[in-house]
């Protein structure tokens, strides 16, 4: 059987890293910045590079390097770079029989613009229907990891929560934007049945639609009140939060030089989950971790994704158990704040 199923995207990433350009504040961006380059200019580059990434990929490649026992649920197009997806995927141990090949579609890509630690993302997504990401209804796994999808995941959906209602398999839940325009109250009979839901912060607010301004607790209380056993929320450089119902944890970010942001979400997500995932004793739906778990947990999400971000593309600093436990014995001050609120 194998423990976790990934169920998502996956792409080939052409990243550029360009010698100059320009960092324009402006409100038109949803950041509040663009990264402009003059119109008709020939822009000369610094590197390229050519990585595997999508969100199905890199959470499996960290659980796989973690020791986790994996496959990924996919699609991919029938050309050279649906072979390499596989290809690479399979070299790392990573189940790919539930991965279905288009033989008309162009697979995904993903042209990254790389400077000053963050990225600007240009994406392509082949064509592909819902049933791609449906789970076989013989299905066996203790655990399935949902990452971002596109707009109709109904069939998903319903999938999954039979296999959870039939084998207790636990649920991990990371909600696409499709999903968080839809608003968090259209998903309760999904929610209901999430051991762990992870969102960034921005995220969240849209998520949970409460008006006002909200801080973090409320919007992760109010996201519980739909029935998750945990909620977790990131905020880049600040760190992360987590609630299980009872009291909050905050944890800070390492002092890892920020390289290329490609890949950071995904791998604090895939960390912080393998550690619950080890610690469930094979459990899946009906498992809640423990405080001392959750803690270590954060410390692991925080741990791996610092060491990602000190690298190009999402898979180079990824970490085996050995590394991130020889780390956290160095960060020693990395310890979460426990409190109610």
């Amino acid at each position: 059987m194998n423990k976790v199923v990934t169920i998502g995207d996956c792409y080939e990433d052409i990243f550029l890293t360009p010698g100059k350009a320009t960092i324009l504040d402006h409100r038109s961006f949803a950041s509040g910045k663009g990264l402009c380059f003059g119109y008709g200019d020939k822009i000369p580059l610094d590197s390229i590079t050519y990585h595997i990434g999508g969100s199905a990929a890199n959470t499996a490649m960290n659980f796989s390097r973690i020791g986790i026992s994996c496959s990924v649920l996919s699609s991919v197009g029938g050309d050279s770079q649906g072979e390499k997806i596989l290809e690479y995927l399979s070299d790392n141990s990573i189940d790919v029989s539930q991965v279905k090949k288009k033989s008309i579609s162009a697979s995904n890509m993903s042209v990254i613009f790389s400077f000053k630690g963050d990225r600007t993302i240009f994406t392509y997504h082949g064509e592909r229907e819902p049933s791609d990401y449906v789970p076989n209804k013989t299905q066996k796994a203790n655990w399935i990891y949902l990452a971002p999808l596109g707009d109709d995941t109904t069939l998903a959906e319903n999938r999954i929560i039979e296999l959870v209602a039939k084998d207790g398999t636990g649920l991990i839940w990371n909600p696409g934007n499709f999903q968080i325009d839809k608003k968090a109250r259209n998903f309760r009979h999904l929610l209901r049945v999430c051991n762990i839901v992870i969102l960034n912060k921005e995220e969240i607010a849209r998520f949970v639609d409460l008006p006002g301004k909200s801080i973090v607790e409320e919007l992760m209380k109010q996201l519980h009140s739909y029935g998750p056993k945990m909620i977790v929320v990131t905020d880049g450089g600040q760190g992360a939060w987590c609630y299980n119902g009872s009291v909050f944890f905050k944890i800070g970010v390492t002092e890892d030089k920020r390289v290329d942001a490609t890949g950071a979400g995904d791998a604090f997500a895939s960390s912080l989950s393998a550690k619950i995932i080890l610690s469930s004793s094979g459990k899946g739906q009906s498992y809640l971790p423990p405080k001392d778990v959750i803690e270590q947990a954060l410390k692991w999400g925080i741990i791996v994704s610092g060491s990602v971000v000190n690298h190009v593309g999402a898979h180079e600093g990824i970490l085996s158990i050995d590394q991130i436990e020889e780390r956290e014995i160095k960060l020693v001050k990395l310890n979460p704040e426990i409190y109610t609120k």
